[in-house]
């Protein structure tokens, strides 16, 4: 297929542009930045705003959307990966992109690229560049999908960066230790930026930053949150002000803290505005459902520290699971998240494996083998669902967890 230029259907441009590069993944800018000159998208909104970490990113992304949206500003934003819908990957004024706009953007990049071979997601990330773009964003809200350093979307310069967590993951292309890949997610800085840091950095980024003379936010020292459990509310606390108390909702309070300090400079930071925006329904993180008596919590954390934390926001709203549904992919550290879950809420929950899909895909009976465990699997999530649900009782909460293939697996439960 030599191109796809007059096509205006979303399912077959996608399919195209998985098929234009031998490998998913192919770490470098030079590819990206070619076409990014021939496109003149390096400035896609008079400000950026760049999201990197293992875990958090997403909801930190909406949370600023949602905060910039009530404070009167043109948002573009990115997910990545997606869940249901590519659509979901690029976000105009608060609204998924449609297949026209992500299509119109797909003919654009195919007709300036010419030889160059780009990946899927270079291809999605000149996408939401493109739509932003045309669609006169005044912020644009960029998630780093892999590390930072090498990542498509670091050939945009951002005027704020946020950093949410560092935790071991994809450590073939990061390296096997947070330092390590504290370097490579501290790629994302610049000097002069406005820079926001979540809990626990390791010392490689606090050194790039010295390197760079920036004096970044830093959660636990500048700002914090602090959740009280019995009043179901949480404490936004921020360096000589008053603090907020602000009632608990999905979104984790360490990403609300995270996003209202990136854009304190931008909007005014009241109960009120924090209150609405935190209300918000983030698709796969912390996402409840309550259908057939029971509550189903669709997350799709996939290393120790995602789930440990995940696990510590189930707690923090005295949510006790009783029954687990998991599916991982190939190459994670599939004994360290299952070990992470038993060390925070016990041995006694039953457990329920089932394949993955997509790349990198794996059976649940080789996740078994590799966890040493004697684990039931099914053969498939809707028999894994139903059979949660024959195995629990009335208001119990299902768990379903360990990758995004385990939550997209799921979408008859919305």
């Amino acid at each position: 297929m030599d191109s796809m230029a007059n096509t205006q259907n979303l399912t077959g441009w996608l399919d195209y542009i998985s098929q234009q590069h031998t490998e998913v993944i192919d770490m470098g800018l030079e590819r990206f930045n070619q076409v990014l000159d021939r496109m003149q998208l390096h400035n896609p909104a008079p400000a950026v705003i760049t999201v990197a970490g293992t875990n958090g990113k997403g909801t930190t992304c909406r949370m600023i959307e949602a905060l910039l949206l009530q404070g009167g500003y043109r948002v573009g934003s990115t997910l990545s990966p997606h869940i249901w819908r590519f659509n979901e990957r690029i976000r105009l004024h608060g609204r998924d992109a449609d297949d026209e706009e992500i299509c119109a953007a797909f003919a654009a990049i195919d007709l300036v690229r010419g030889g160059i071979a780009l990946t899927y997601f270079e291809f999605s990330a000149l996408a939401a560049l493109y739509c932003m773009a045309q669609a006169q964003v005044d912020v644009a809200i960029l998630e780093i999908g892999l590390g930072g350093r090498l990542d498509a979307f670091n050939a945009i310069d951002p005027d704020v960066a946020v950093i949410t967590s560092i935790g071991l993951d994809h450590q073939v292309f990061l390296g096997d230790t947070r330092e390590a890949i504290g370097v490579e997610k501290a790629g994302i800085l610049r000097s002069g930026q406005h820079v926001v840091l979540g809990q626990d950095m390791p010392e490689s980024v606090l050194q790039r930053c010295d390197a760079l003379a920036l004096k970044p936010r830093c959660w636990g020292v500048d700002f914090s949150s602090s959740i009280d459990i019995d009043q179901g509310t949480w404490q936004l606390i921020r360096q000589d002000q008053a603090s907020l108390e602000i009632p608990l909702t999905a979104i984790a309070p360490h990403n609300i803290a995270l996003a209202c300090e990136a854009v304190a400079d931008m909007v005014d930071l009241n109960l009120d505005l924090i209150a609405r925006c935190s209300a918000l329904d983030m698709p796969g993180r912390m996402d409840i459902r309550r259908t057939k008596d029971r509550m189903w919590v669709l997350d799709v954390c996939h290393n120790p520290d995602g789930a440990r934390f995940f696990l510590n926001e189930l707690a923090s709203r005295k949510l006790r699971p009783a029954y687990f549904v998991c599916a991982m992919l190939a190459g994670k550290d599939h004994r360290g998240f299952y070990q992470s879950v038993i060390d925070s809420v016990g041995n006694d929950v039953p457990w329920l494996f089932v394949d993955s899909h997509g790349d990198r895909q794996m059976t649940a009976r080789a996740l078994v083998e590799t966890l040493c465990e004697d684990k039931e699997t099914a053969e498939n999530t809707q028999q894994a669902l139903t059979m949660a649900h024959e195995r629990t009782h009335t208001g119990e909460v299902i768990v379903i967890f360990g990758s995004f293939s385990a939550v997209e697996q799921c979408a008859w439960l919305a």
